[in-house]
Formats: C-alpha cells, structure tokens, sequence
C-alpha cells in the first residue's frame, strides 16, 4: 500500500522497485529458475485547504513479475498488475490524522483479460501523534483477492528511538528499524510481507504470490529528496503458487492464511533469499 501517512518522517510520492528471487523447484529433482519482479508506484496529494490539512490522494501502481530458467510444472511466465489509488485524508489537528483509500486492481497474466480480473478494495486508516518522538497508527480495510478474501489488519508505528535510530511500519507486512550512519546514509533492517494473486488464462486458475522477507540495507540520499536503497533478504514465507479456481483460503488477514491452505498444481518452491534495489522521492514531514 503507498506510503501515504506521515510516518518515518517523510512522505513518499515516487517508488521505483527491482527484485531478484533466486528459485528453486523440487520437481523429480531440484531445479533453478529465477523471478525478476519491477514495481512503480505514484501517489499524488491534491490540497483542499490552504493549510494542506486536508487533500485528495490520486495516485498508480504498476508491477510485472517474470520467469526465467528451468521449471518444469511451473507454466507461468509472467504476470502484470495495475492498481490505482483515490482517497482523502485529513488532518483533525497535530496529533490526529484520517486517511481513507479506494484500491481498485487489475491483476492478469494478460493473455485474456476479462471483468473478473478487476478486483475491488479500501482502507481507512487513523494515525495519533501521542508526543513528537512517537506516533501509532491502525489500519482497517478489505479486498477482493483470487485467493479468498483478505482483511487488512495493520497496527502501526513511528518511534524515533534515539537520535539515530528509528521504527516504524505497519506490522505485520512492514517494519524498519534504521540507523542513520551519517547525514546522507541508513543502515537497518526490515520486513516486507506481500499477499496478492493473479488470474491466469488456462482454466481459470489463479497464481498466489505470498512472501514474508525479513532483509538488511543500506540507504543513500542522492539528494534532498531522492533514496537509493539496497537490501538483501531471505523468504521466512515463501509461496508462489498455482491453484484452481475454487481452491482458495477462507480467509486472509494481510499475508497470514488462516483455515486450511488450498492445494497447489505445482511442486513445492524452496524458501530463499531475495535482493531489492529501490529509488524513491520523498518529502520530510518533520
């Protein structure tokens, strides 16, 4: 979800994300492929007020996930997503602020592109500035996913520990704690958690992307406003998988399946590590 509330001391309006996944497939035995994942996401703040107290959020997310390599059994070669973000937020005062999204999505593998493929969501999110070094926020929402339905449950928060060490995120899919090495450079670790799916042409079935990666980085400002981030992670929850199309989860809460798991047409991917380089624009916000 964009990073739209003022936390970790910045806003941030422009990602740009490349990852590499390592793979491997126990399939009559192990074999090596390889997921290049690219994501661009953009949000922009309408300000309806002369003070910025309260804007308008307008914004897009782009993504593609290709395969490569050696993977018998596992017939998918790419998939694309396409969400877009409309939303209000207002700021009841210092220490209250409301945001709420619409989280509409496209997710395809694109060979045959139907209504069903667009899926619907939102979220509301209240965020309290209980003092100037630390913050909570709580996140509520719902969506529509191949998978069954997902429930957004985040509880969140910004703490600025000491004078060079930060936390914030929205647990369970995020989490950072960074250091501030220098003027111009973080050091840390983090967590990303993701949990979405994407319809694919052949009967109808679905692919799950469900990872949960617990990774270290380095991060440069190029300038006042423009990151660069490298991380290295490893896959504690790892899941890309094909299902039919009624095999699904009961439910979800963010990327946790709760019920029995549906079960997968392809043979079991190992967990691993993963590598990430991000660029974004951010603006500080205290």
């Amino acid at each position: 979800m964009p990073k739209i509330s003022h936390a970790q001391g910045y806003v941030e309006g422009i990602g740009l994300n490349y990852e590499v996944l390592p793979l491997k497939l126990n399939n009559s035995g192990e074999h090596t492929f390889r997921a290049d994942v690219v994501r661009a996401n953009l949000i922009v703040p309408v300000a309806q007020s002369s003070d910025s107290s309260r804007s308008l959020l307008v914004g897009a997310s782009l993504e593609t996930m290709r395969f490569s390599g050696d993977r018998p059994g596992f017939a998918v070669s790419s998939v694309y997503g396409f969400s877009s973000v409309l939303g209000y937020r207002c700021r009841l005062s210092p220490q209250l602020e409301l945001t709420a999204l619409a989280l509409p999505a496209l997710n395809s593998d694109l060979h045959e592109v139907r209504g069903t493929d667009l899926t619907w969501g939102g979220v509301a999110r209240v965020a309290c500035r209980v003092k100037p070094q630390l913050s909570y926020r709580l996140t509520v929402g719902y969506r529509q996913q191949f998978y069954g339905p997902q429930y957004v449950l985040l509880m969140g928060i910004d703490w600025q520990i000491a004078p060079r060490w930060r936390a914030f995120g929205d647990l369970p899919t995020t989490f950072t704690i960074g250091y501030a090495a220098g003027p111009r450079t973080n050091l840390g670790f983090n967590l990303i958690g993701i949990n979405t799916a994407y319809r694919l042409r052949e009967q109808d079935q679905y692919f799950q992307y469900q990872q949960g990666h617990y990774g270290l980085f380095a991060e440069r400002y190029l300038s006042a406003h423009w990151a660069l981030r490298a991380t290295a992670a490893y896959a504690i929850t790892r899941r890309l998988d094909v299902y039919a199309k009624e095999d699904k989860w009961p439910s979800t809460i963010d990327y946790i399946g709760i019920g029995k798991a549906p079960t997968p047409l392809n043979a079991h991917i190992e967990k691993g590590i993963a590598f990430r380089v991000s660029l974004s624009h951010r603006v500080a916000t205290r």
